[in-house]
């Protein structure tokens, strides 16, 4: 079991970049190097990890730790994943506290917060490109503008989030239905 935290400890260290770096990571280490797992388990551990909450590294450390070691191996390997990150964040926050009118502390502040928001735009971006150019023709002009719609109501009437995501899934659900019917 020692084995495990190590090898999720390193994954959790060196995952930057969130879950494709992981996904990669488990590959190289738990599939190819050690051979606790195929890649066809890996597949399916994939849609797993995505599919429930919280960060997909985590959900795999679990997923891979209770299938090789029960209950025991799950937690043992979910801390070693979690520890790096939270050792990290403690740190940049107690830097943070002492740098805090430091101007080349608040400069590389400033570059990585532009980095996360061109991170999150491309997010963004590849969801709103792959959700209105898929299907046929019809399809991308009316999921063009059931999505316009919905942010200029979004934007005008300030709805509570889970309230506007409800209306909105049913909306494309409804949409999904109709355009099957049709086609």
């Amino acid at each position: 079991m020692t084995a495990l935290a190590l090898r999720f400890l390193y994954i959790g260290l060196f995952s930057i970049g969130g879950g494709l770096s992981a996904i990669s990571l488990i590959q190289a280490e738990i599939v190819d190097r050690l051979g606790w797992l195929t890649a066809e388990t890996l597949v399916d551990l994939m849609a797993i990890a995505e599919m429930t909450p919280g960060p997909i590294a985590v959900n795999a450390a679990s997923f891979v730790g209770m299938r090789l070691y029960g209950l025991p191996g799950a937690a043992a390997a979910t801390c070693a994943c979690v520890l790096p990150g939270c050792v990290i964040c403690f740190l940049i926050s107690r830097a943070n506290d002492r740098l805090r009118k430091n101007r080349r502390w608040q400069s590389a502040l400033r570059v990585l917060r532009a980095a996360v928001t061109g991170v999150i735009l491309n997010g963004g971006l590849v969801i709103v490109k792959n959700a209105l150019c898929s299907g046929g023709s019809g399809l991308v002009l009316v999921s063009a503008a059931l999505f316009c719609g919905g942010l200029a109501a979004y934007r005008r009437w300030r709805p509570s989030p889970m309230v506007f995501m409800l209306v909105m899934g049913t909306a494309c659900g409804a949409l999904r239905l109709a355009c099957a019917q049709l086609l």
